[in-house]
């Protein structure tokens, strides 16, 4: 059988034979990898040794993992963030002696926005880097704004500024929310954002599944044929009452089918131009980043339908899709990478490099 690297991080690594592996379900890589005759080695940066070819790992072979001393695999998929420099510099070094695809995973969201501009611009909401005079300017032209860490994710450290009748803002804060004059806005925001990567984006406005916005996540991966393709799609709905849709902020999963239904106009057509305009961009990019090959992107939607990119995720975590109760749909989101990883290997034989 062909061997196949996985490559988590630290914390996963060591809960591998307790099977406390956080978000990462290795069963379903496991079930994939014997139903098209791979084995998975399971690596962490930390124990593995470019300079040596060689890696302690955990092979999963006849039901069991084995943990041994053994050769680095070919093809690694890289489901890690290294820790520090050290680790990143360790990850460099493993790329040059192995395919690793998805090797750098976590992207500035405004890199990514700049990338996208001239191509996908009527798909964009108006994005800056955040300086104080970015922020008054934006605030003079739009009624609302995410302000947000470059590389932030799960909803973490966003905050939300919207303008209210008689020139006041309502800022939704990570700890609160409260309403203040412009200019105590800008003061405030700024002790948050001021030191950092941030980037202030125009608020979409979204469509509304029971009074609540959603967007949706799709899936875009590179597969048995090596191309990219949408493997699914749902919808997540912010809480009652809440502006993040992320499921890590208490949002919740559902079937876009479900939620579109009951929110836009043709909703069989919106789910359609939203998966091509994925598919667009995942293609794009893939020429723009070196060996992209697993993604997840948010995707607005307005009342009409429209579509609009909102960033993408480069370590898609995937478990919406088991919340919104779409377990075939899961279990093929690790599933591609391994047939990805498959067609690496046929296509480095036919080369002459395997």
């Amino acid at each position: 059988m062909r061997t196949v690297g996985i490559l988590v991080d630290a914390s996963v690594f060591r809960g591998i034979t307790r099977g406390r592996t956080r978000k990462e379900k290795l069963d379903l890589y496991n079930r994939a990898a014997a139903r098209h005759a791979l084995t998975p080695v399971y690596l962490c940066l930390e124990q593995t040794f470019p300079s040596e070819g060689r890696a302690y790992g955990y092979i999963y072979a006849h039901g069991e993992y084995k943990y041994a001393l053994t050769s680095i695999p070919k093809v690694i998929h890289n489901r890690t963030f290294p820790a520090n420099k050290a680790m990143s510099k360790r990850l460099k070094l493993l790329a040059k002696m192995s395919r690793v695809f998805n090797g750098k995973n976590r992207y500035s969201k405004y890199r990514i926005y700049r990338l996208l501009k001239k191509r996908f611009s009527s798909y964009l909401p108006a994005t800056a880097k955040y300086t104080k005079l970015n922020l008054r300017r934006m605030m003079k032209h739009y009624k609302s704004l995410y302000i947000k860490p470059q590389s932030g994710s799960i909803g973490k450290g966003i905050i939300k500024a919207t303008r209210r009748q008689g020139g006041t803002w309502k800022l939704q804060l990570p700890n609160g929310s409260l309403a203040v004059s412009r200019e105590q806005a800008v003061q405030r925001i700024h002790r948050i954002a001021g030191q950092k990567k941030y980037l202030i984006q125009e608020t979409i406005n979204l469509a509304k599944y029971k009074g609540s916005p959603f967007d949706i996540r799709v899936s875009v991966q590179r597969g048995a044929d090596g191309k990219w393709g949408v493997t699914g799609m749902y919808a997540k709905v912010a809480r009652k009452g809440s502006h993040l849709t992320n499921v890590a902020r208490r949002g919740t999963a559902k079937t876009c089918a479900s939620v579109m239904s009951q929110s836009v106009k043709s909703p069989d057509k919106a789910i359609r131009t939203a998966k091509k305009l994925s598919l667009q961009i995942a293609r794009y990019l893939g020429k723009k980043l070196d060996r992209l090959a697993d993604i997840g992107l948010d995707i607005g939607v307005d009342a009409e339908g429209k579509p609009y990119f909102i960033e993408m995720n480069g370590r898609d975590q995937r478990y919406g899709f088991k919340k919104a109760n779409m377990n075939k749909t899961f279990y093929r989101t690790y599933e591609t990478p391994l047939l990805y990883a498959k067609y690496l290997l046929k296509s480095a034989k036919l080369n002459g490099r395997g």
